[in-house]
């Protein structure tokens, strides 16, 4: 993955043609619970379902979308039709969630840009991550949120990090007291998994911020 720095400034503002997708899909969103299809968007706009995926490939890169290969209803929108322009703001990679054996940064697991407040990314490299899983939720990070990552090698007792144990990314509390170590789930549905000597675990980040996209406007609490 090629340096970023803090994040790499976004100049390009929106088009007309990507305001009137961005609207529609929130307006569906809104109406019907649940993302649009292609066709479907297509089909309110009068377009044709190529020109569509086009829009939508541009909005993710400007950080306004997410999209889940694979699935039909698997937009999410990141940033509202209705919020300011990019002044202040930076774009950071936003990674999907991660297959077993696939590296989480892996050109395939890149799913666009991420625009974040460029106070949240003060120092660093950083990677946002979509949420997969409830393993996290009493912490206050459920199924579909993002998470503001700080890339670092190491982390302190009861921080939470993207961890890489045994080839598998995970999201997790960091429990590391009396030569104890473990990675804590924060849902009492789900065990604390230790770490033994045979394990590989290396950290790969520090989560600073969630992004909870299941809201229209999603707010971020920063954890750090």
């Amino acid at each position: 993955m090629p340096k970023r720095g803090r994040g790499r400034p976004i100049i390009e503002s929106i088009t007309a043609s990507q305001q009137r997708l961005l609207i529609a899909i929130e307006s569906h969103i809104e109406h019907e619970g649940k993302s649009p299809t292609l066709r479907e968007l297509a089909l309110r706009l009068e377009q044709g379902v190529a020109s569509i995926y086009k829009l939508i490939q541009r909005l993710e890169r400007n950080g306004y979308l997410s999209r889940t290969v694979g699935k039909s209803r698997g937009l999410v929108v990141l940033r509202s039709s209705t919020e300011p322009t990019t002044a202040g703001m930076v774009s950071i990679p936003l990674l999907g969630t991660v297959a077993a054996g696939l590296p989480i940064f892996a050109p395939e697991n890149h799913l666009g840009e991420l625009m974040v407040d460029a106070a949240t990314v003060r120092s660093g490299r950083h990677f946002a991550l979509k949420v997969s899983g409830e393993s996290m939720i009493d912490a206050g990070i459920a199924p579909g949120d993002v998470l503001i990552v700080r890339q670092q090698p190491l982390a302190e007792h009861r921080d939470i990090v993207v961890a890489l144990l045994n080839e598998d990314a995970t999201v997790k509390r960091l429990f590391h007291r009396g030569g104890e170590i473990a990675l804590l789930p924060e849902n009492p549905r789900f065990k604390k998994i230790p770490i033994g000597p045979e394990d590989d675990l290396r950290i790969l980040g520090k989560v600073i911020a969630v992004r909870h996209t299941a809201c229209q406007e999603p707010p971020v609490h920063e954890l750090a």
